[in-house]
């Protein structure tokens, strides 16, 4: 198998997936497809890796990166409340970001995904990409679909394949379905429509960088 062209394929297919990268305070949005921090993120806790590797996170984040729409989910909103209803003193209140207790419910708003299928393509060292499949058929840490409320519905490792094309045959089989929209990496920020912040450098102390991606629409389902 060469290094070059072998391509770990991801199948990501949940009843609720969120994928944010641009969320603040109270209002936590979702992206209509996965990001590159939330699949690192996966990744990360698959291997065991601790927020402040980021030496690990480097190279995963070396790892270029294919996502392939096969349903066009809809989003919906969930209403949230944390905090709030406890004896004053209780040892239950939450903390909030600052450490200490939070002394009024703190209402917030979070957008998901429902019943979407996407696959993932991630391409680049092969020895990474073994090391990742094996740690995700047997994870370190629990594994979700961008938040914690949102459990895989099917296996998310679906193996290392000598070609893209190969790995794409898979999917799509797996999927039952069409590709209905693709977002790959691009090099120059001409060859791209979007630019993403969502290329992690330090999960520990959350700083990113900007990732430039082209989405292509597909209404035929032409892969």
């Amino acid at each position: 198998m060469q290094t070059n062209n072998s391509v770990l394929a991801l199948y990501l297919d949940g009843p609720m997936q969120a994928w944010g990268y641009q969320s603040r305070f109270n209002r936590r949005t979702s992206l209509s497809y996965p990001t590159k921090s939330g699949v690192l993120g996966i990744l990360c806790a698959a291997l065991g890796v601790p927020k402040s590797d980021v030496d690990t996170l480097g190279e995963l984040a070396a790892l270029k990166m294919e996502v392939l729409s096969f349903r066009l989910s809809s989003r919906w909103i969930d209403y949230h409340t944390v905090g709030g209803g406890y004896e004053p003193g209780s040892s239950n209140i939450p903390r909030i970001a600052s450490g200490s207790r939070a002394k009024d419910a703190v209402i917030t708003f979070r957008e998901y995904l429902s019943d979407a299928k996407f696959g993932v393509l991630l391409s680049g060292d092969n020895n990474l990409l073994e090391r990742c499949d094996s740690a995700l058929r047997n994870p370190k840490w629990g594994l979700w679909l961008g938040r914690k409320a949102c459990i895989p519905a099917s296996p998310i490792a679906q193996g290392v394949f000598v070609s893209r094309k190969e790995a794409i045959d898979h999917l799509k089989q797996i999927s039952n379905g069409e590709i209905q929209r693709c977002i790959t990496d691009v090099e120059n920020f001409e060859q791209g429509t979007d630019t993403l912040p969502d290329l992690p450098l330090n999960f520990d102390t959350r700083e990113f960088s900007m990732r430039r991606v082209c989405v292509e629409d597909l209404p035929n389902g032409d892969s």
